[in-house]
């Protein structure tokens, strides 16, 4: 069976990468999906909320904090927004 996958980028998101493309600033963004509303038993309920949260945010946390080590590392600035 082939696996599909689908990606969407959240109108924030899209912000944030639509100001960082016109100021010319490198730009990321590490999201954490918890829940798959297409499907009935994907829908986020109160309870998988809280097993999403304990299983995964600290280690999101962890990888978006080494991610901005690697830029600061690589003696990348950020520059100021033009509007």
């Amino acid at each position: 069976m082939q696996k599909i996958r689908a990606y969407a980028i959240d109108m924030e998101t899209a912000t944030i990468f639509s100001v960082g493309f016109y100021n010319k600033i490198p730009t990321g963004a590490l999201l954490l999906v918890s829940d798959q509303p297409m499907i009935p038993e994907g829908v986020k309920t109160e309870e998988s909320d809280k097993n999403v949260t304990g299983d995964f945010v600290e280690k999101h946390i962890k990888i978006g904090i080494d991610s901005l080590k690697q830029l600061i590392n690589n003696g990348l600035t950020v520059r100021h927004l033009r509007f």
